[in-house]
């Protein structure tokens, strides 16, 4: 693996290349990117409660537990918060962050 990794590394490269671990079992493989998906949206749902009123919390709240996708999307829209832009910047930050603690160069430095 390059100790190197580069801004064009981490938005273009597979997180498991940065990782090393591209030679992970195909089912490895699903079971990590399926943990990554979830802590990217457990991330998100935590910038959008750090973004909403309490009022506007529990309304998101109702939306969510209805499991319409489409309505709270809307809603949040209309609290001026774009959804795509926060996993897109959660995904970016978490891919960083697990290629960061994946190189063991990171741990020499220290």
């Amino acid at each position: 693996m390059d100790n190197n990794i580069s801004y064009d590394d981490i938005i273009n490269r597979d997180i498991l290349d940065l990782m090393g671990a591209q030679n992970m079992p195909e089912e490895k493989k699903k079971e990590l990117y399926i943990k990554i998906i979830e802590t990217i949206e457990n991330r998100v749902v935590s910038r959008i409660s750090g973004e909403l009123s309490e009022n506007d919390l529990e309304e998101w709240k109702k939306l969510a537990d209805e499991g319409n996708k489409e309505k709270m999307q809307t809603f949040l829209k209309s609290k001026n918060i774009d959804l795509n832009q926060l996993m897109i910047q959660e995904a970016l930050f978490y891919k960083s962050e697990l290629a960061t603690l994946s190189n063991p160069k990171t741990y020499q430095e220290r």
